[in-house]
């Protein structure tokens, strides 16, 4: 028969080891990833785009100037792809524009992963999309889990707002929500929509993101099975 310090001596134990295992490392692994490469309709030539540029009315000469100048010195090619709505005389900007393209770039780079790694939609926990400045409603979350027919309890997150850096921290928030909701998958799309972005007004500083952008998304599925 046990004893009574017998027995809590027992049960210490088990709650020891329970909470051991509990808190021991978490493995977080990266499956696979895609990268968005548009079509060469897409495709905008260095001269193409000085040409645009100078026809450009609402920048004046100095502000002209300096965008080309930047995009010499941005590596920016003849391999270049942008937005259809870009290449447009004025330039089109606007909401549908941007909802289109950020529709092709997103729902590609996610279709192309899920085949590649033969993942159902409906088999995705945790999704992540990061986008710097265009934060449409229905989000763009939504407009992946509708799209692709993912469960309606699947946990979304949408990051705005926060330049580069939302890549890493995207990374970082999926690796967590993983460590506490573990045998789960993990999807993460980062991008960013031209259209919101474009700006052809005379504040110099402002012109610097013309250039530093192409059109493009990735996505990884990251896993702690």
């Amino acid at each position: 028969m046990i004893s009574l310090d017998h027995l809590v001596l027992l049960t210490c134990a088990v709650l020891a080891l329970y909470f051991i295992v509990k808190r021991r490392r978490v493995a977080i692994y990266l499956l696979d990833f895609t990268c968005y490469r548009p079509p060469d309709s897409h495709r905008m030539p260095k001269s193409m785009f000085s040409e645009y540029i100078q026809l450009e009315d609402r920048m004046d000469n100095e502000g002209k100037a300096l965008q080309v100048k930047i995009m010499e010195r941005s590596g920016y090619s003849d391999e270049t792809y942008i937005p259809l709505s870009l290449t447009e005389m004025p330039v089109k900007r606007c909401y549908s524009s941007g909802l289109d393209e950020a529709s092709t770039v997103i729902f590609s780079a996610v279709r192309d992963l899920l085949e590649r790694t033969n993942t159902s939609p409906r088999a995705i926990d945790i999704l992540i999309i990061n986008n710097s400045v265009f934060s449409p409603t229905p989000s763009l979350t939504a407009m992946v889990i509708n799209r692709f027919g993912m469960r309606s309890n699947v946990m979304s997150f949408n990051l705005s707002g926060m330049g580069c850096s939302a890549g890493i921290v995207s990374v970082a928030l999926a690796r967590d929500l993983l460590k506490i909701h573990r045998n789960s998958l993990a999807l993460v799309v980062s991008t960013e929509v031209l259209n919101g972005n474009w700006y052809t007004g005379k504040n110099k500083s402002m012109l610097i993101s013309n250039c530093l952008f192409r059109m493009g998304s990735a996505a990884i599925l990251m896993s702690s099975r």
